[in-house]
């Protein structure tokens, strides 16, 4: 395990994960125009507390799904309008997945803005550009904007490219340039662990024995 001072910190996070090509952008006027399909087991509406109950709900746009046991909204509208969902709530965006115990989704001009998902922990998993190799993280909080690909993690927050790890009270992911922005715990550090590739241990090993 090693202790990184804020200072040395966005250096060491570059050199550990390396360069790398951004993913693909994705095409936010697209997406608006792409047609929102609603499906659930059931619904019914609240006249009482004007709201809208889904149960068994799923909502696609393109490459976007929301799979979630319960949903409620205030109208049928996705042009300005917040959602909650909860029970399980599994959120796929092409190459990343999230899931949750509750989440609160921000649509505006028929397209997805932003979420705020919370649970015990909140769990996400992207496939990155080379498709070999999973980047994963789990916080209790995560704050998703949709415009600038950041997934932000706070309260026990930890990452991992699958060689190496970050945790930290607070931590930011880039998903489409890939890039860790780590913010220090309460002790001022932020912690790392570098993990050896497998094909280098019998060298390590070596190296230790008696």
């Amino acid at each position: 395990m090693v202790t990184l001072s804020r200072n040395l910190l966005i250096i060491t996070l570059i050199s550990m994960l390396g360069t790398a090509v951004a993913q693909e952008v994705p095409d936010l006027a697209l997406m608006k125009t792409l047609p929102i399909n609603l499906d659930a087991e059931s619904s019914e509406f609240d006249r009482m507390k004007n709201k809208l109950h889904f149960r068994g709900l799923t909502i696609t746009q393109g490459p976007l799904s929301i799979k979630a046991d319960e949903a409620t909204a205030t109208r049928l509208d996705f042009e300005d309008m917040r959602w909650e969902f909860s029970g399980t709530v599994i959120i796929e965006n092409a190459a990343t997945t999230a899931q949750c115990d509750y989440a609160e989704i921000l649509f505006r001009e028929h397209r997805i803005s932003s979420a705020v998902m919370r649970g015990q922990p909140v769990t996400f998993q992207q496939l990155r550009i080379d498709e070999t190799q999973l980047t994963r993280g789990h916080a209790n909080l995560m704050e998703y904007d949709v415009d600038s690909g950041i997934i932000k993690m706070t309260d026990d927050a930890w990452l991992s490219d699958g060689a190496n790890e970050v945790s930290g009270n607070r931590i930011s992911y880039d998903l489409i340039r890939e890039f860790i922005i780590a913010n220090a715990d309460d002790d001022g550090q932020v912690r790392m662990k570098i993990i050896p590739p497998e094909n280098s241990l019998p060298k390590i090993e070596d190296r230790i024995k008696p």
